[in-house]
């Protein structure tokens, strides 16, 4: 039996895009499958059942009729359910569109937060692989597996029985997509695809089973098995390791919210290498990670780099971000506190860990141990919110990002997608439609402050060209640039774009036409 679109919307993937149900039944909407595309004539390609992913990049600047189409095209096609991302090509989905789903009793959502798709298709690929392995066929599999791991003969060998039993090579990959281990022989040529299953423990997602070969019922049905096979191997070996340092238990603590006194920190510092007198701050910074690559195997690198600038750290990893604990020193001046982290950050370039390092978020100097933990969430607040805007490199001061990370802590991305769409909507929507440079010219003006000279010359055009620019930008928005207000609530509505769509204006609109607007490679 399929699951219905209401089981589809409780994934976790789902459930991360803030789904709001605009047309249809999902209670009554049977999936088959989920795809993506933003082909215009994506409806000659399906075969029915499918909930299909966009964020509309195929629909921008179509006409009415148009887009009533592309809606019956679908409908006949036997798609059940369209699902389009909000903030990207449209700001809201268009009223012809929700007209033409009611009308032929398509379900319609509308995606308010972006999530990558793959994310999506995996969570119910995933669903299908949990209801297909029920059966007496996953019972035959899941007695080799168990057997394997009850003999204690290792994570490389059970992948070794998944390969035969799936009759392709496999592995295995952590959160962090670094390979565990994979199985020792290939069984023939290369499949055409591969099956990728989450392997989620007692705590959690542990990482990925990955199948080298086509989805056929078989594999899936193993694939299904494999990884609670896969957990329990892992979950097994992790008891058996070692006991964490007393700086990973302290962070493990302080994720978990377990309340710290001043003086049970002041010990636990002292006891990862940290003493702290009194009258002393401590210095609390995250340091973005790759992440490609293994936080925890980063921490020594780290240490090692920023030890010769901060002196004595306690150094740990927590996600994607190693953790940089270091003594200050009596009242602090941020300027002072932003130089030794340059420097740090410096040190770090040079550093066998400079190609995997990215962004360094620093927090407000702690005055009260117990306020450590508050720290550290603000530092990696900052690390999330640089991800976001797409920083990538540099050290940022809790200041630095004030009005990013107040927009990200009170603004849901509704309310992000709604208050751009009121200040900027209607340029975007002229680049779209003339493939202009007017939001981009904006971007820049803003940036230089207001300085037209500065602005012409960034963007390499004339001063009269600009003018005619910013005339126009002022028509279409119903501003006055010179209104400091005005000028102000646009700067806002720039930088809420970019948390919501994590583009930057200076890539996200060019003259190649409206098939290019607002849409690089998504994350």
């Amino acid at each position: 039996m399929l699951p219905t679109l209401v089981e589809v919307l409780a994934l976790p993937a789902f459930r991360s895009a803030a789904v709001e149900v605009l047309a249809g039944e999902p209670e009554h909407a049977a999936i088959r499958w989920v795809h993506s595309s933003e082909v215009y004539e994506m409806g000659n390609l399906l075969s029915g059942g499918e909930l299909l992913l966009t964020t509309g990049l195929g629909l921008s600047g179509r006409s009415a009729d148009q887009l009533t189409a592309y809606v019956d095209q679908l409908a006949d096609a036997g798609c059940v359910a369209l699902a389009m991302e909000i903030g990207r090509s449209f700001f809201a989905i268009p009223a012809d569109i929700v007209a033409a789903a009611r009308r032929r009793g398509l379900v319609l959502l509308a995606l308010h937060q972006v999530v990558p798709f793959e994310r999506m298709i995996e969570d119910f690929h995933d669903l299908l692989v949990r209801r297909m392995s029920a059966g007496r066929v996953g019972e035959s599999i899941w007695q080799d597996l168990l057997g394997t791991v009850v003999a204690q003969r290792g994570l490389p060998v059970l992948l070794d029985v998944v390969a035969r039993l799936a009759g392709c090579e496999c592995d295995v990959v952590d959160v962090d997509g670094r390979v565990l281990a994979r199985s020792a022989h290939a069984l023939g040529p290369p499949g055409s695809g591969s099956t990728l299953v989450d392997i989620r423990g007692p705590a959690g997602l542990l990482g990925q089973l990955r199948l080298q070969g086509s989805n056929t019922p078989h594999r899936l049905a193993v694939a299904g098995r494999a990884t609670m096979a896969v957990a329990l191997e892992l979950t097994t070996e992790s008891a058996a390791q070692q006991h964490p340092s007393p700086v990973e238990a302290l962070l493990a603590d302080i994720v978990a919210g377990l309340p710290t006194s001043t003086r049970d920190m002041a010990g636990r510092l002292s006891a990862a290498g940290l003493p702290v007198t009194p009258g002393e701050h401590v210095l609390v910074a995250a340091v973005d990670i790759d992440i490609r690559v293994s936080a925890r195997d980063l921490v020594s690198p780290v240490r090692q780099a920023v030890a010769g600038v901060l002196g004595t750290c306690a150094v740990g990893s927590m996600g994607h971000e190693v953790i940089v604990l270091a003594r200050g020193w009596p009242n602090p001046s941020l300027s002072r506190v932003r130089q030794v982290f340059c420097d740090a950050y410096r040190a770090l370039a040079s550093s066998p860990a400079a190609e995997d390092v990215r962004a360094l978020g620093v927090a407000m100097p702690v005055t009260d141990l117990a306020d450590v933990g508050k720290a550290i969430a603000e530092a990696r607040g900052m690390v999330r919110v640089s991800r976001r805007l797409g920083i990538r490199s540099g050290v940022r001061l809790a200041r630095d990002l004030g009005v990013p990370r107040l927009l990200a802590s009170v603004t849901t991305g509704h309310r992000l997608a709604a208050f751009v769409d009121e200040q900027l909507g209607s340029l975007m929507s002229y680049d779209t439609q003339h493939a202009a440079d007017l939001i981009r010219t904006l971007d820049v003006y803003l940036e230089s402050g207001g300085r037209k000279s500065r602005t012409a010359q960034m963007l390499g055009i004339r001063r009269q060209s600009l003018y005619d620019r910013l005339t126009r930008i002022e028509r279409l928005l119903g501003v006055h640039l010179d209104d400091t207000a005005q000028r102000l609530a646009l700067g806002v509505a720039m930088v809420a774009w970019r948390l919501h769509t994590g583009l930057d204006p200076q890539a996200a609109f060019d003259r190649r036409g409206a098939a290019a607007v607002s849409r690089p490679d998504r994350p």
